[in-house]
């Protein structure tokens, strides 16, 4: 799974190198870091689905599946095309994450004694306040509306994510 983004990670990288003025660069970046975890969480999410599947049988878990491979696709496509216009690419990425966070209505738990918890849109509402936040920042970045700070805003929400998300496993 991380050979699929692998090379997505090497053009958003060239970009953050390469890019030239500094919002650009900044929403490279952003994306880049969302790349790298995004990876991360496909395989996360495919070996759930596995784990899970090994322990129940539940109907519930091929929508599941279904829900996670479309979402991958849909983010590859995003990063891929960010190579080349960098701002609809975020848009696709970010739109796939609505997508998940819509569709999924589960989440998975190995360990648990239910692995199987319901996890819908209401339970998501934070999440994708966050996506809308972040389709409204690239929007204006592609309009040209403020772009260093809409990029430098963006590439902070990125960042705060990944601190919420990492930091509790890392302090441990």
């Amino acid at each position: 799974m991380f050979l699929l983004f692998f090379p997505a990670s090497l053009g958003l990288l060239s970009q953050v190198i390469r890019g030239n003025e500094l919002s650009y660069q900044l929403l490279a970046l952003a994306l880049l870091l969302l790349c790298i975890d995004q990876a991360r969480m496909a395989v996360v999410d495919l070996e759930h689905v596995k784990q899970v599947q090994q322990q129940v049988q539940d109907a519930r878990l091929a929508h599941f599946y279904r829900v996670t491979i479309s979402t991958i696709v849909l983010e590859l496509l995003g990063f891929y095309s960010s190579y080349l216009w960098l701002g609809w690419g975020a848009i696709l990425v970010l739109l796939s994450q609505v997508w998940f966070n819509v569709l999924a209505g589960i989440q998975l738990q190995p360990t648990e004694e239910n692995p199987i918890q319901p996890w819908g849109v209401p339970e998501r509402r934070l999440v994708l306040i966050a996506d809308g936040i972040g389709l409204i920042l690239v929007s204006l970045w592609i309009l040209q509306i403020a772009p260093l700070w809409m990029a430098s805003g963006l590439l902070a929400m990125v960042i705060i994510y990944g601190w919420v998300k990492y930091a509790p496993t890392l302090l441990v």
